[in-house]
């Protein structure tokens, strides 16, 4: 295998990673719009702590990504 094709699958490899922490991220959003009012209070607390932490790992992750895109100029 090529390192282009190399970069390629490990591109792919974190857009996926990168689509699963979204709608984690989207779906623990919805949870705690929706229970605010009636879950107790550490999960409303867990839930916010939960999408910050994954926010930040997706940032990491596209950075990874627009990074590896533009490593394949050079290769």
């Amino acid at each position: 295998m090529s390192k282009v094709d190399e970069v390629k699958e490990f591109i792919g490899y974190l857009k996926v990673l990168l689509v699963l922490l979204l709608a984690t991220s989207i779906s623990l959003i919805g949870w705690s719009i929706n229970n605010y009012q009636t879950a107790e209070n550490i999960l409303v607390v867990s839930a916010v702590i939960l999408v910050i932490l994954l926010s930040i790992f997706i940032f990491l992750i596209n950075k990874k990504i627009i990074k590896d895109i533009k490593s394949l100029r050079d290769l």
